[in-house]
């Protein structure tokens, strides 16, 4: 089943690849760089971070579906703190293409969106545990009081459960899917504004794909609805 960001990315996709052909047949030009309702669009980055945020949607739904465990009949620690890192490398690779999106599409929004995106608790998780390496090497300079790594508890990943070790004897637990589903939000939330600007540039809110824009926002609101009665209930 697809989630609101694949239906959002996939809509953004069918959008970019109908203006960039438009562009390439007015102008005969390559589809390295065309011009749309901004200047000087790059299409390989934009197509890498369109990439990124589809390929990190499956990673994320194999974790909401497997687990820590995944597929092993008989998990061990190794396996579950590969699942670990890898879907926290896929959300952290996520935020970064949602910000290449803010920049190539000229978001005057960008600095407040990427400090909220930035402000997640998974995405603190992902610097605490220096699961990307250019972030941790860019840090060493920097005080202790500004920037530590974590490390997370053996014994509690062995039974699918995590904790981290912020000093010595005091442990902080983590609700690793409640943090990812507070992050699809703003992810989700991000998507939408982009696309909305996309279609009123671009297609004068008008068409097929504003009706599947439409569509999407009126599931992710019905989503979003049933959720919260679920958790007064």
């Amino acid at each position: 089943m697809e989630t609101c960001i694949e239906k959002y990315n996939n809509l953004q996709k069918q959008m970019v690849s109908e203006i960039a052909g438009e562009r390439m047949t007015r102008e005969n030009g390559s589809a390295a760089s065309y011009k749309s309702f901004i200047e000087d669009i790059h299409w390989n980055t934009l197509h890498r971070s369109i990439h990124v945020i589809e390929v990190g949607e499956l990673a994320k739904k194999s974790f909401v579906k497997y687990g820590l465990d995944g597929l092993a009949s008989h998990p061990e620690v190794g396996g579950r703190y590969l699942r670990l890192f890898g879907l926290l490398s896929a959300v952290f690779q996520q935020k970064l293409a949602i910000e290449n999106l803010l920049e190539i599409y000229q978001i005057e929004e960008k600095k407040k969106i990427s400090s909220s995106l930035n402000s997640s608790e998974i995405i603190e998780l992902c610097n605490k545990l220096g699961v990307h390496a250019t972030y941790f090497r860019n840090q060493q300079a920097e005080t202790e009081s500004q920037f530590y790594v974590c490390e997370t508890s053996r014994s509690e990943i062995e039974v699918s459960k995590i904790k981290q070790l912020i000093r010595k004897y005091e442990f902080e637990s983590v609700d690793l899917l409640y943090d990812l589903k507070c992050f699809d939000k703003k992810v989700e939330l991000t998507l939408s504004f982009i696309i909305a600007k996309i279609l009123k540039k671009e297609f004068n809110n008008q068409g097929e794909y504003y009706d599947q824009y439409r569509a999407i926002n009126s599931q992710k609101d019905f989503i979003s609805d049933a959720g919260n009665r679920g958790s007064n209930s």
